[in-house]
């Protein structure tokens, strides 16, 4: 009895952590002080050349779902919540560290949270961290393999 307890507990606990990670971009979307861009699938469809800061992503196009920007525009409780809502993200298990890039003037951090079946990246997102209260997070939901990632980088180290 106290194995099937511990069993309904874990898968209790388990749930919550999900549920939460999706709260964290509910969050910042309801918030009046974040700017929030989002961009639907059918949208991205409609541009043949997406090119974001001049990583061309035009080889990701018909695998990406939705694209979601969330913007401090120099509001400090705006800049607040997004590191706090970051700093969990990074905290939860269901999200990997890819990549720090530490630069004068900016910090930029990636994540991925990969399918549960697959090597597939479902959620890449992109927190850069300016200083006054210039904050950005970029969320790119999709389907795409490691190494279709590694393409779009390729492609970019190329155009330099």
């Amino acid at each position: 009895m106290k194995i099937k307890a511990s069993f309904i507990i874990i898968l209790l606990i388990c749930g919550l952590s999900v549920q939460a990670q999706n709260n964290i971009f509910e969050k910042l979307s309801n918030h009046k002080d974040v700017t929030t861009v989002f961009v639907s699938k059918s949208l991205l469809s409609l541009m043949p050349n997406i090119d974001a800061g001049g990583v061309d992503l035009k080889s990701l196009t018909e695998k990406l779902e939705q694209v979601e920007i969330y913007r401090s525009d120099d509001n400090k409780n705006a800049a607040k919540v997004i590191r706090k809502e970051t700093e969990s993200l990074a905290k939860s298990k269901a999200y990997e560290t890819l990549m720090n890039v530490k630069e004068p003037g900016e910090n930029i951090t990636f994540y991925a949270k990969k399918d549960k079946d697959s090597d597939k990246i479902k959620d890449l997102v992109m927190f850069v961290n300016k200083p006054n209260n210039k904050v950005t997070l970029i969320r790119i939901m999709g389907n795409f393999t490691p190494e279709d990632i590694q393409k779009v980088i390729s492609g970019t180290e190329k155009k330099k």
